[in-house]
């Protein structure tokens, strides 16, 4: 079985190097009025929004835009915000993942027709939805989401479900968490890349590192 280059999604492909969480708290910060003071307040509620999304499967079949009005209505109903505010966050978080997500796409469809292309992904079951939705999910021979694996990333579960047969030491995984992504990808042996934002490197036993 031939090896496979293994890619994390969010904050990898939709951002570089920037987790979808931190890009939410800036746009809530712009467009909710959000200080310093209440991002603890925000990254609960976020949490909160994530693990319904994940238990609920009420966001499988939505595509980016309303996905990300969804993840922040809920957000909101927790810090007690107005579905108008919310929505003008969401929809600059989108507007940034438009962009990053067809520069993905300029970058990956090479490599494409080159290497066999993965992705494992801590997501809410409309993953695929999305990468149809910008044209990525033809660059991609399987995608690994854990809705519907039952295991979320550092779970080595995720990662033994999409490598299959497959030797994880002829396998390489690109991701932008050190925790999540190559801390248990390099456990079962794969080579590592680690995307993070301009001078944010952060040194996590990653084989490589790019900005």
């Amino acid at each position: 079985v031939p090896g496979m280059i293994f890619f994390d999604f969010g904050g990898c492909i939709d951002a570089p190097g920037v987790h979808t969480r931190t890009l939410f708290w800036e746009a809530f910060v712009v467009e909710c009025r959000q200080s310093p003071e209440m991002r603890p307040a925000f990254q609960n509620a976020y949490s909160r929004a994530d693990q319904r999304m994940m238990s609920t499967g009420e966001a499988k079949e939505l595509p980016l835009g309303p996905f990300n009005r969804l993840n922040a209505r809920l957000i909101g109903e927790s810090l007690g915000l107005e579905p108008s505010v919310t929505d003008a966050a969401a929809d600059r978080v989108t507007a940034l993942m438009r962009s990053y997500l067809a520069r993905s796409r300029e970058a990956i469809a090479p490599l494409s027709e080159k290497f066999e292309l993965g992705i494992i992904s801590n997501f809410t079951g409309n993953l695929e939805v999305i990468l149809r939705e910008f044209s990525l999910r033809d660059l991609f021979e399987n995608v690994t989401e854990s809705f519907y694996v039952g295991a979320s990333k550092p779970d080595e579960k995720i990662f033994r479900a999409a490598l299959g047969a497959r030797d994880p030491s002829r396998c390489f995984f690109i991701g932008d968490n050190p925790v999540n992504d190559i801390f248990p990808a390099k456990k079962l042996g794969m080579r590592t890349a680690l995307i993070h934002p301009p001078g944010e490197r952060r040194e996590c036993g990653a084989d490589f590192y790019t900005e």
